[in-house]
């Protein structure tokens, strides 16, 4: 664990926000703590399992979405840590890959960081964000490009549109 929290500490930020959208990430001090609930059970047991679907051993959670809590997660038995999400609530845990490993998902929320700054998830949007559709084109493809996943950033940007035409002026 000791190496995914100085990879984290190499890029040195908490939270990233995109519109509506946010990323929380670990820090040294809680990365135990946010273990709770998903391998480890309030009373120190061990939650994670073998079946399909279950809480597997080998994930270890690094941070959550700021809108819905969904965890973000590599897993250990990869050498490059590829991050995941799961929907909590669900009754199992359906892993979906965000980005091939540690370093490139750090790399993107950098990336957004960037080009959001934003300090917290806008309800609304305003000035400031991104509605050109050419532009957010080009900003999903430089998402999947740094991520090496599809899927995860065109309904990630699908969705940050969806946002942008119900709640925008």
């Amino acid at each position: 664990m000791q190496e995914i929290i100085e990879v984290i500490k190499s890029k040195n930020f908490k939270e990233v926000f995109f519109g509506s959208n946010g990323f929380s990430i670990v820090d040294e001090a809680s990365i135990n703590n946010l273990q709770l609930g998903y391998s480890v059970h309030p009373d120190g047991s061990d939650l994670s399992g073998s079946n399909e679907g279950d809480w597997q051993k080998s994930w270890i959670v690094i941070g959550t979405d700021t809108e819905v809590g969904d965890p973000f997660f590599v897993d250990i038995n990869d050498p490059l840590l590829p991050v995941y999400t799961a929907m909590h609530g669900m009754g199992e845990w359906g892993e979906e890959l965000v980005s091939k490993s540690l370093l490139s998902f750090l790399e993107l929320l950098s990336y957004l960081n960037g080009i959001s700054k934003q300090d917290y998830a806008q309800i609304d949007p305003d000035e400031n964000t991104i509605t050109d559709s050419k532009q957010l084109a080009s900003i999903k493809s430089k998402l999947q490009e740094i991520s090496g996943e599809k899927d995860y950033w065109e309904n990630f940007i699908e969705q940050y549109q969806e946002w942008v035409e119900e709640f925008g002026s």
